[in-house]
């Protein structure tokens, strides 16, 4: 079994003699899961519950019914830890393989609120609890329930998500899950991009509820973490990952890959026309990629695989179809960079400049259902001129998209539940013949 390295171009030529911007969808296609042994791993797991005062009420006991429904879906070869605080930090359930779920389950339940918010201290005894069996198990993840709020120690974004960032290099991966209207989006969703793992929010723990499944789901049935991309553009050739993907030493990392499921960057290359200026002869070599990655039989590299194209007059160019996948996945890049945009003149309170962008993602979703039902919530955030749900809606919608079809979203899209061996969205993705659904 092998992870697929493909460059599919939107166009299968350039323009000759003109200015040319091309997008290439890259993509990394997970196998399909064994058939002769079963896709689950064992998990090992920390629940980080926020018990502070901005959380007491409903915030907690939603925080507390999201940790009961994930437990409730441990075997006993999965691993299990639960920390909460407050400006203390408690060790609820110390980490071990599950016996009884309605143990744990009766711990969470005596979690009661307290105090001021150390979200980090918190956050950190979660990682040392997650630590003590990360070798034993498939995966290792800690998972943060909170508003987000954080008045207590070390409250820097940046320096937070830093420090998941090195966690996540030694395989623990984060994902936060926002309560409450109160939700800083900016912090908890920069732990979870840092920390590899998935960023929610949600009002009541029925919004998150699906996430929760979704997530325990994709942990199952991951196949690859650590996807690293090198591209290389050849001379002459401007090159720019539109996605919001971490870069550093040269390459990018993609989010984690599922069995079945694919993990996918655009990028937009840019030639100027002296450099299109022949080509129908010999295709010109445009692109480079390369692929790395760790699976549970050790680290694995692939490529380079290379992109060339013919250079061809207007109207043979124009008649020329669209590779619609890729149009797709650029209009949905496109798109959430226009959220992003939104958002940053939401905080800021500029709401004819958020009027403006608004109108420009109208245009932009005309023809795709998905992306006009993503508008609705924030045009209706937009009428009322509430900065706050606006920006958390729009920041939250555009970092989503910019990963749409991590396999996260694959789970999303085909509601996954366990069968035998695979998850049902590989089983219906079969069937129905299916490698890249429209929408999610």
């Amino acid at each position: 079994m092998q992870v697929e390295l493909q460059l599919c171009p939107r166009k299968g030529a350039l323009l000759l003699g003109h200015d040319n911007l091309l997008e290439v969808l890259v993509r990394a296609v997970g196998p399909q899961p064994p058939s002769d042994a079963p896709v689950k791993k064992a998990l090992n797991l920390t629940l980080v519950i926020d018990k502070s005062g901005s959380m007491s009420g409903q915030p907690l006991d939603e925080a507390k019914r999201c940790a009961a429904a994930i437990i409730d879906r441990l075997g006993p070869s999965d691993y299990i830890s639960v920390v909460a605080y407050d400006d203390q930090v408690e060790l609820v359930w110390p980490a071990q393989t599950v016996t009884s779920t309605a143990s744990v389950k009766d711990a969470v339940s005596r979690i009661r609120e307290g105090g001021m918010t150390a979200l980090h201290d918190g956050w950190a005894a979660g990682a040392e609890q997650a630590a003590l069996n990360v070798g034993k198990a498939g995966v290792s993840r800690v998972l943060l329930l909170s508003d987000g709020g954080a008045n207590k120690g070390l409250t820097d974004p940046a320096a937070i998500a830093s420090q998941c960032a090195q966690l996540a290099a030694k395989g623990i991966g984060t994902s936060t899950y926002g309560l409450g209207q109160g939700f800083n989006e900016d912090l908890m969703l920069a732990m979870a991009k840092s920390g590899r793992g998935n960023g929610y929010y949600g009002q009541t723990a029925a919004d998150l509820m699906g996430p929760f499944q979704q997530e325990f789901d994709l942990l199952q049935a991951l196949y690859a973490t650590n996807l690293q991309l090198t591209l290389s553009a050849a001379p002459g050739v401007k090159l720019q990952v539109a996605n919001d993907l971490e870069h550093s030493h040269g390459a990018w990392r993609l989010p984690d890959l599922a069995y079945g499921a694919e993990a996918w960057a655009v990028v937009r290359l840019s030639l100027a026309k002296s450099v299109v200026a022949s080509g129908e002869a010999s295709p010109l070599r445009l692109l480079e990629a390369s692929l790395s990655f760790e699976a549970q039989d050790g680290a694995h590299a692939i490529g380079p695989i290379s992109l060339a194209l013919p250079a061809l007059p207007v109207a043979a160019h124009v008649a020329l179809a669209e590779d619609e996948t890729v149009a797709r996945r650029a209009q949905e890049v496109r798109f959430a960079e226009l959220q992003r945009d939104a958002a940053y003149a939401a905080r800021k309170e500029d709401w004819s400049r958020v009027d403006e962008v608004l109108q420009t993602a109208r245009t932009e979703a005309e023809g795709n259902e998905w992306l006009s039902a993503s508008m609705q919530s924030l045009e209706r955030y937009a009428r009322m001129r509430d900065r706050q749900q606006f920006a958390k809606e729009a920041s939250f919608k555009s970092q989503r998209m910019m990963t749409r079809l991590s396999a996260a979203d694959e789970f999303m899209e085909f509601s996954a539940s366990f069968e035998a061996t695979r998850p049902s969205f590989l089983r219906r993705r079969q069937e129905e013949g299916k490698s890249d659904p429209k929408k999610d």
